[in-house]
This record gives C-alpha cells, structure tokens and sequence, in this order.
C-alpha cells in the first residue's frame, strides 16, 4: 500500500485532440491508484455526445460512468457529471443548442465535493485545453481556476509533435503547470515511423516535461487491465506528491 499523500493529488486531464484516450488513461490511473490504496475520485465536469437514458448490462454508457466506476466511487452522476449535453459538440455549442446556461458555480460546487476525503482527483476536460465551455472560458480557464496541473494525454501519431508544443505553449502562457505528458496508442497495428519516433522527439524537443508512454488496452472497461497498463505505462509516477 502507499502512503496517502498529506494534500489531494489534484490533475487536469485533458488532450491534444478528441478520441485520443483521455477516459482510458483517467480510469487506468484511478484503478492503479486503488490497487495502491488510495481514494480517489474523479469528474467530467461537463459532457456532451451522450444520451440520458437507463443503461443496461455494464451500466458504463459515458465517460463519466467509466471514471466513477474506476474510481468505485458512490458519487451521484449529477456530481460526477453536472451537465450532461446530448450533442457531440463542443460544450459551447451544445448547450447554446440545448438552451443551456453553464454556471461556472454549479462546477465549483461539484469540485468540492468531488474533492472530500479522497487522496487523488482527477478532472477530465473535452478534446484539448483551448475548447470552448462558453464565449469566455475555456477548458484551460477552468484548469487555472481550480489551480489543477495538466496531465496531457498525447495520441501518438503523425501531428502528435506539434499538437503537444501548441497545448504546452498555451498552458505556459496562462501559467498552468503540465505534471506529466502521456504518450497513447492509438492501436495495436504495427507502428508508421511517425508513431515509432514520436517518444524520443518529444524527449528531445521537451527534456524538462515527464513524458511516459501508455500501451494499447483492448479491454478498457476491464480495470484489472487498466491498472496494469498504467503500472507498466509508469503512471504510478503521478500518484506521489511532487511539484510540476
């Protein structure tokens, strides 16, 4: 077992691109973090893409169902989830299409309970850190407002290099720290020389970032198997307390 930190490990998960494997690195994270015991518990403050209806069978219909089961939280899905928008849109434009205010207060107010007595939280945004909440605030806003450090989640393919310099720029002018950039596969096929060098450029072009790499999981409802691939992935780097 680990020891829990003295303070919440607090991060901002978010991406360079939608489809990229954030949930499956939180969920990976959140299961390799209660295998350690620790508590931990997670959100998405707002998600869209997704109809609310009864689930059946696994009942992991969302992301935000998937980050509370990883995290075997008890949390309602209101606090897990405080909008649910049913368009696959950028929150802006879907819930200016829903007739939906989003209310920075109602997120605070989820964050905090989010945040009792757990050791790890974790704060999953939509597609990268410059996506629209509303005309005013975006999903790096939202970051620098909850003081969360970045875990950038990287899709390793052609692009990836430049996809991550944009994010890490952007994060270093709004003064958001990165805590560690993760490097995913996207696939199991056999590596393009674009997904084979990506790793060592991205060492090279960014030696003071902690870049790790997480393998293909074809089982990512599967926690057992997410746990381990964030073992291997070197993600139990990120659930000691360090500064970014």
């Amino acid at each position: 077992m680990t020891r829990p930190p003295t303070q919440p490990i607090r991060l901002g998960v978010t991406g360079t691109d939608t489809g990229i494997g954030k949930t499956v690195v939180s969920c990976a994270l959140a299961a390799r973090a209660r295998q350690l015991g620790l508590r931990v518990a997670a959100m998405k403050p707002i998600e869209s893409g997704v109809v609310e209806r009864p689930v059946s069978g696994s009942g992991l219909a969302s992301d935000a169902d998937r980050l509370r089961a990883a995290c075997g939280s008890m949390l309602p899905l209101s606090v897990v989830r405080p909008y649910l928008l049913e368009e696959p849109l950028a929150p802006m434009i879907a819930a200016a299409r829903a007739d939906v205010a989003i209310d920075l207060a109602v997120l605070d107010s989820a964050l905090a309970q989010v945040e009792q007595d757990v050791d790890v939280v974790l704060v999953e945004g939509a597609g990268g850190v410059l996506v629209p909440i509303d005309l005013r605030v975006s999903y790096l806003d939202l970051f620098a407002r909850w003081r969360l450090p970045l875990l950038l989640v990287a899709g390793n393919k052609l692009g990836v290099l430049n996809h991550v310099l944009l994010t890490i720029r952007a994060a270093e002018t709004a003064g958001v720290p990165v805590r560690a950039i993760v490097l995913t596969s996207l696939s199991d096929h056999n590596t393009t020389v674009a997904e084979a060098t990506n790793f060592d450029a991205l060492v090279t072009l960014l030696p003071t970032y902690v870049i790790l790499r997480f393998p293909w999981v074809d089982r990512p409802d599967d926690l057992d198997a997410l746990a381990a691939a964030a073992e291997v992935g070197g993600l139990d780097v990120l659930l000691s307390p360090s500064s970014p």
